[in-house]
């Protein structure tokens, strides 16, 4: 997965067990080395760390979280960037209408004015429900962090309006560190809607966890020897009301330190008492803490043991260890079911060898790592989200590789994610690892892991893959900018960093991790697919960060990260925050360049605009940058191609017009089409005898380069391309126009390509009338490339409003524009994928 960058020089950071130790042994927290603290430099976005930049990408994060209570329903009140990768959720059956969007545009930004349209867009959700939804969460993100929003009070103004609790939950990436990080707060807030009621001494609920305990665990048996009848947890509620019943417990057991907070606040206002239990792989240790939990609960130890079950673990332990101890050298993610530290310290102390572990300690893990350096001094930590990672080379004498992010960093390894939605507890979680480690040595295909990593890495990259082509349609409101059927297209942020991904640089996204979480985990395909990622880093902004403008520490996190690693030039990407408290990139950039000696650009990106203008302004600020004067002897030669990105072409079209061009626009002197895709390619552009320009979004940098070097400019697709890229579209459509009467056509992509969609059609389809193709588009749309009728949709309200008018048009565009369609709709839908809109590659059959 990731490859040495440059030289065997170049070496991901990492620090024996012993050293750390030693280091927090002579000075606490402080004896942490700032490679492993990640406040203290840029956050390297790696496929093995989609978690911290994007747990919302894979796994639980605020917005999916917010939507475990029963019945509830979710406003995303956001710049559209945050929204982003909501459509992977959004696209499943269980979260498809679960989600609305009130999304923000620069305006908001600056005063504020969105938090008078949250009350009526609340009302308009709730009304728009089949069934009255049990609460709303009001989702917010950093934009309304640092504005000061008093969310409870507009909570309460959209209560009274919608007749139903409203509930704000903060998805604030600034905070991430902070005394009360975001997924902390969300339980606060969710268990928050508990009211008091009256306590039944046989009950006991089970917190931490947004999905249930294992059922096999021998947790709920020996709840059971204790006199408790129902062991309650949130995930297993069906329905509101057995929600509201978790405040009749008699006492919570916390079995995460993330439901701390939340445990300590029904304390105080319902009278529950908390108790912690952890999950833990020492089998003694388990027994110490069960017979603490008999003594708390007044119960004889003799009366409150799984002394089976233990015996179990012990013996599928010694199994494993007895038949693949000595060929097994283990590396620990922490992207898995346990505390990677305590984990290892449990496998080390039954005689197994820790190479590795991928994670990054805190103060709370000292103990495991002095009890570690004793046992196993040269166990190696790492950091997967230290900038240096890049340089991360596969440790081949690892043969087994325990949590995602360690399968991923150790591709030729046996492989055991161990991190399942359903988490595992006690006795239990050791018998059925050490069984899923004996299944990987095996290769065993029923029980190892190893295609599970690859599925679940491809379904965040492709996200909505499963769309239907025919939902059933959503409600669409009136109100501007709330969307109910349609999640947010790709922002400008996404545009902006796939032009600068291929080119060698330092991309920065100047985010708090969430952005460049999105643009990575959901907008990137090439970061899942490449051998060697790219560059791509978080500020891993922090509310000081921010409130302070503390621009130097950004400057100095880039210029260190640039020391230790091979590239050409830095990219900056700005992101609501910056756009917030007016970072001055110029200023910025000048500063890079004089730390670091290399030669900056910033594309001034706010996340409120689509991927169009984020990537227009990446091309034309390459142009300005980096392309030289052509001496006035020079030959022209070569043709160049703006704008073939995923986010507008798939990997087959990509390749297809590659081969096409590469074939035909060759010259006679050999020279090779430039595609932009390097940064000579930059460089020399000026020397280029045309320009192919394949998307609206390269004609700003394009009509740059005609006005000052005379670049003549092409902006049709070659005809052999449309044909062969897209036949099956045209191959439907004529089974659709065979033996019927001429109807309207909407071809919803980006201009260029639905324009050579349209003339393809045309001639094909010459009996169409003049004006029954029609073009339409949720992104830029040039007007010198528009014919009469195009149309350009401001949103799903636009879309929608076209199809009331025309009910039996036939519409070649993404299946996600399903959701938008009115009942009454009788035409048909041309799946055509387009990933800045649905984030989807892959056509859906039987259109």
């Amino acid at each position: 997965m990731m490859q040495q960058q440059d030289s065997a020089s170049r070496a991901a950071y990492s620090i024996t067990v012993q050293e750390l130790a030693r280091r927090i042994e002579e000075n606490g927290a402080g004896g942490i080395p700032p490679e492993l603290r990640t406040d203290a430099h840029l956050i390297c976005n790696t496929p093995a760390a989609i978690d911290f930049n994007s747990p919302g990408a894979q796994g639980f994060g605020v917005k999916r979280a917010g939507l475990s209570v029963p019945g509830s329903i979710m406003l995303l009140v956001s710049p559209g960037c945050c929204g982003r990768n909501t459509a992977a959720l959004s696209g499943s059956g269980h979260y498809g209408e679960r989600f609305a969007y009130l999304t923000l545009d620069e305006a908001d930004i600056v005063t504020g004015s969105h938090l008078q349209r949250i009350p009526e867009a609340v009302r308009a959700f709730v009304a728009s429900r089949r069934e009255r939804p049990s609460v709303v969460m009001v989702c917010l993100t950093c934009a309304d962090a640092l504005l000061g929003t008093d969310m409870e009070r507009v909570c309460h103004k959209a209560e009274a309006a919608a007749g139903v609790p409203v509930r704000p939950c903060y998805m604030y990436a600034l905070t991430r560190e902070s005394q009360c990080p975001p997924m902390q707060a969300v339980r606060e807030t969710i268990y928050g809607l508990l009211q008091p009621r009256q306590k039944w001494a046989r009950q006991a609920n089970l917190l931490g966890f947004f999905t249930p305990v294992a059922r096999d665990s021998e947790l709920f048996s020996l709840l059971r020897q204790a006199g408790i009848r129902k062991a309650a947890e949130l995930a297993r509620c069906q329905t509101y009301e057995e929600f509201t019943s978790l405040a009749a417990a008699n006492f919570n057991l916390v079995l995460s330190d993330e439901a701390m907070g939340a445990a300590l606040t029904l304390e105080k206002r319902l009278g529950i008492p908390a108790i912690r239990l952890r999950r833990l792989y020492e089998t003694a240790k388990i027994a110490k803490q069960y017979q603490a939990l008999a003594h708390i609960l007044g119960i004889a130890p003799e009366d409150f043991t799984a002394a089976e079950v233990r015996e179990q673990a012990e013996q599928a332990a010694d199994a494993f260890c007895q038949q693949y101890g000595r060929e097994t050298v283990l590396a620990i993610g922490s992207r898995l079911n346990a505390n990677p530290f305590e984990l290892a310290l449990a496998l080390v102390r039954r005689g197994l060898a820790v190479r590795e572990i991928l994670a990054v300690p805190s103060a709370a893990d000292a103990f495991y790592l002095r009890e570690l350096a004793r046992c196993s001094p040269a166990t190696r930590i790492y950091s997967l989200l230290e900038p240096t990672m890049l340089c991360y080379r596969e440790d081949r004498a690892v043969t087994l590789a325990l949590g995602a992010d360690a399968c991923l960093c150790h591709p030729h390894a046996k492989h055991v994610t161990w991190n399942d939605e359903e988490p595992p507890f006690g006795y239990q979680a050791v018998r059925a690892l050490f069984e899923r480690m004996a299944a990987a040595m095996r290769d065993d295909d029923d029980d190892n892991d190893d295609n599970d990593i690859d599925t679940a890495d491809k379904e965040a990259a492709e996200s909505s893959g499963e769309l239907p082509v025919r939902e059933s349609s959503h409600t669409v409101s009136t109100l501007p900018r709330l969307s109910l059927a349609l999640p947010p297209f790709a922002p400008d942020t996404a545009g902006a960093a796939a032009v600068l991904y291929p080119l060698g640089g330092m991309t920065v996204i100047v985010d708090a991790g969430g952005c460049a979480g999105n643009i990575c985990g959901f907008d990137e395909p090439r970061w899942q697919e490449d051998a060697e990622p790219s560059a791509v880093f978080s500020a891993g902004l922090r509310d000081m960060d921010a409130i302070m403008g503390r621009d130097a520490n950004l400057v100095a996190k880039i210029r260190e990260a640039a020391a230790e690693l091979t590239v050409s030039f830095v990219g900056l990407v700005s992101t609501p925050v910056p756009a917030i408290i007016a970072t001055d990139f110029r200023a910025v950039c000048r500063m890079v360049e004089k730390e670091t000696c290399l030669p900056a650009i910033a594309v001034r990106t706010d996340g409120t605009r689509l991927y169009d203008r984020g990537a227009s302004a990446a091309y034309d600020a390459l142009v300005q940058k980096f392309t030289a004067p052509r001496p006035s002897d020079a030959m022209r030669t070569g043709l160049g191609v703006l704008r073939l990105t995923p986010l507008d072409f798939s990997r087959a079209e990509s390749a297809s017009l590659r081969a096409l061009l590469g074939g035909e626009e060759a010259d006679t002197a050999g020279t090779p089409v430039r595609f932009f895709d390097r940064l000579d390619d930059f460089r020399e552009a000026a020397r280029l005898k045309e320009l192919l320009v394949v998307s609206p979004t390269g004609l700003r940098a394009a009509r740059r380069l005609q006005r000052q070097w005379g670049i003549p400019i092409r902006t049709e697709l070659p005809p052999a391309f449309i044909h062969e890229a897209f036949s099956a579209v045209l191959s439907r459509l004529a089974a659709l126009l065979r033996d019927r009467q001429p109807r309207e056509v909407l071809i919803v992509h980006q201009q260029i390509l639905a324009n050579g969609l349209r003339r393809a059609i045309r001639q094909r389809f010459p009996a169409l009338p003049a004006g029954a193709v029609t073009v339409g588009s949720f992104f830029a749309l040039d007007r010198a490339l528009q014919w009469e009728g195009d149309l350009h949709f401001r949103g799903e309200q636009d879309f929608h409003a076209y199809l009331q008018a025309h009910p039996d048009a036939i519409v070649i565009g993404d299946a996600l524009l399903a959701r938008a369609m009115p009942e009454s709709f009788g035409g048909t839908l041309i799946d055509l994928p387009h990933f800045a809109l649905s984030g989807r590659r892959a056509p859906i059959e039987n259109t």
